[in-house]
């Protein structure tokens, strides 16, 4: 079971009404006769089909079974007494799929399209298995739920991971490692592992000791065929067809990657060793044990043989990992290359597209060119027609010359300028002060 998610935008809460003892009663009891009351039994299914699926949602729980759901939603000492109908028709409408169920489905095919309808009612082929498989069993158990709603939202948050469009192939244990948030437990874990694997977007391989993965990054090709589709993803079906699993390349990636880790452990913990014999060295010469001293330094020499040893091998894993990551760049850099060339061809090929038929065009493009700029040559022509040029030239000297006569002829004159004051009117002599005379 899921556990709830950190990063969710609200934890899951009871409603408001959980606290209202008249609905709740109502809520928590059998539904009415649907011949009395057609709408009791409609309204109870919804509200706990609703509840039930929010809970699943915000706390991630991908798988669970009917005691789950007592532990959550236990009022008073009691639980919903139309649990189990409410679960069967929640199964029948498709919002949650019985665990068995879905494993058979996915073991008989790999097609999460095909999946689809054959979860909401139980097939033939299916039927007869699970009674085959009850025969054998000796106690009854209690069936589990997977929620779809909640299998597809953390498919699609494992693939946000950078994990994802690394193309990198690793473990399975070391991929849960790495993202324990996603990953709750094994059952969880082969859940959504096997619904990626279905929608091709990771390859698994379990023949070898370790379960390997990787993730599957669109090719060129795969991206063009997802474009000239209707939707924007090839549907699981044209997936598997594409085969797609892991290379050769990717097995001696994988092992290279296993021996690497185990080598860097081995030197890590020589190095320690090598430390410690030295401190024991040390602390036997202080002691005055020189057998005990030189024992410890031969060890310590032995080890530091082996330990160069491992580090060349280290460093030649290495190198051979990082010839690999490029020979796989390589690979797609070709591809390219092929898709490039293969697109020349053909535009090369279309019959409009010859030496003579380009000359032809480049021809009438510069015919048409050339009658644009006369045209827009005409069309910047004045409309008013202009005058004789030296007509105008004469005119504008004799206007001239008059303004020099006129100049000229106010030089001769002398005329007085102009008083800057206006003028007053003068004293007469009887109006003059005389002048005053001393006694």
């Amino acid at each position: 079971m899921g556990s709830p998610d950190s990063s969710s935008s609200r934890a899951f809460r009871l409603p408001d009404c959980w606290k209202d003892d008249v609905r709740m009663t109502a809520l928590f009891a059998l539904p009415r006769n649907e011949s009395l009351n057609p709408h009791d039994w409609a309204g109870k299914y919804k509200f706990w089909k609703e509840l039930i699926l929010e809970w699943a949602t915000l706390n991630q729980i991908l798988v669970f079974d009917v005691e789950d759901i007592k532990k959550v939603f236990v009022r008073n000492g009691k639980f919903p007494a139309s649990l189990n109908r409410v679960l069967e028709d929640m199964k029948k409408n498709g919002d949650i799929v019985t665990k068995d169920q879905y494993s058979y489905q996915t073991d008989q095919s790999s097609s999460w399209a095909r999946w689809g309808i054959s979860l909401i009612t139980s097939s033939v082929a299916w039927s007869w298995n699970k009674v085959m498989t009850s025969l054998t069993e000796t106690e009854e158990t209690i069936p589990k739920y997977v929620v779809p709603s909640v299998l597809k939202k953390m498919c699609e948050k494992i693939l946000q991971l950078p994990i994802a469009s690394s193309e990198e192939i690793m473990e399975v244990e070391e991929l849960t490692d790495l993202h324990p948030e996603v990953f709750g437990n094994d059952e969880e874990t082969q859940l959504i592992l096997n619904h990626l694997q279905n929608l091709g977007k990771v390859a698994i391989e379990a023949s070898s000791d370790q379960t390997m993965i990787k993730f599957i990054i669109p090719t060129i090709k795969t991206k063009q065929s997802q474009l000239n589709n209707s939707g924007w993803s090839v549907s699981p079906a044209k997936q598997k067809e594409k085969n797609i699993e892991i290379t050769e390349v990717d097995r001696s990636l994988a092992t290279l990657k296993r021996t690497e880790k185990l080598l860097n452990d081995e030197i890590e913990s020589m190095e320690m060793e090598m430390k410690t014999l030295e401190q024991t060295a040390r602390a036997r010469l202080k002691e005055g044990s020189r057998g005990a001293a030189k024992a410890a330094l031969y060890r310590r020499k032995q080890l530091q043989a082996v330990f160069e040893k491992r580090n060349q091998a280290l460093s030649n894993i290495q190198t051979m990992k990082l010839q690999l990551g490029q020979a796989k760049t390589d690979s797609k850099v070709m591809e390219a290359y092929k898709i490039g060339l293969s697109a020349l061809k053909n535009s090369f090929g279309d019959p409009s597209m010859n030496e003579e038929k380009i000359q032809d065009t480049l021809f009438e493009l510069e015919t048409v060119l050339e009658q644009h700029r006369d045209i827009e040559n005409i069309m910047s022509q004045s409309l008013v027609q202009e005058e004789n040029e030296s007509d105008l030239e004469e005119e504008l000297k004799n206007i001239m010359a008059e303004a020099n006569s006129q100049s000229a002829l106010e030089e001769e004159l002398f005329l007085p300028s102009v008083p800057s004051e206006s003028p007053t009117k003068e004293a007469t002599p009887a109006q003059a002060v005389r002048p005053v005379v001393a006694p």
